[in-house]
């Protein structure tokens, strides 16, 4: 069954697609969930957003956009987002485990360290930005952008997969990020000028 047959029978509300699709991404989504919430949830934590995200995939099916991403990338993205929501969550409960682990997750392996800020990943009315921006990119440079920010992935395993020197690879996410960063100045620009002008109709960037 591929992902075009998936999302046609989970539109149909499909059990036994639900079920295949929790037997084939089960283990991705938690590898993600499980470094997301490392040092802060608990065993039972991890499990319980992984559920939630095969159960906001089976309810917001129809967010999902087969021509322009996989299955296996929207349920990566939504385990993202659920994941650092549940973060958030527990580390309100206990302050001196958020600011240990913040710290390694604002390290060299983090978002923070490339300046595309976690906190703007995080927040929910910057994820369509986000998704805008990245539209920007070439498929390559999506795909480098996606597994480095989002998946972690070190740039030794990028250059690996994609048959890149390390050096390529960095100057790629080097020319990506900055196309990224004007994308985002730009929009901040244009909202600021918009609400200046009192935000009427017809009125933009």
């Amino acid at each position: 069954m591929n992902d075009q047959e998936m999302y046609q029978k989970l539109q149909d509300r499909d059990q036994e697609a639900l079920r295949k699709l929790v037997d084939l991404y089960s283990a991705t989504v938690y590898k993600l969930v499980s470094y997301i919430l490392k040092g802060v949830g608990s065993e039972q934590d991890v499990e319980e957003c992984c559920s939630d995200v095969f159960f906001t995939c089976w309810n917001e099916i129809d967010r999902y956009q087969p021509d322009r991403s996989t299955l296996r990338t929207f349920l990566l993205m939504l385990a993202k987002y659920i994941s650092l929501d549940r973060r958030r969550k527990l580390t309100r409960k206990h302050p001196q485990i958020y600011s240990l682990e913040e710290s390694k997750l604002k390290g060299k392996e983090a978002i923070g360290a490339t300046n595309l800020p976690e906190e703007l990943l995080e927040q929910k009315e910057q994820r369509q930005k986000i998704l805008r921006a990245l539209e920007m990119l070439s498929p390559l440079d999506k795909e480098l952008v996606y597994r480095r920010y989002f998946l972690y992935e070190k740039i030794e395993d990028l250059a690996e997969k994609k048959e890149l020197s390390r050096q390529a690879v960095d100057n790629r996410l080097w020319r990506a990020r900055k196309i990224l960063r004007a994308y985002l100045q730009n929009e901040e620009k244009c909202t600021a000028k918009f609400m200046k002008k009192g935000g009427g109709q017809g009125e933009g960037c």
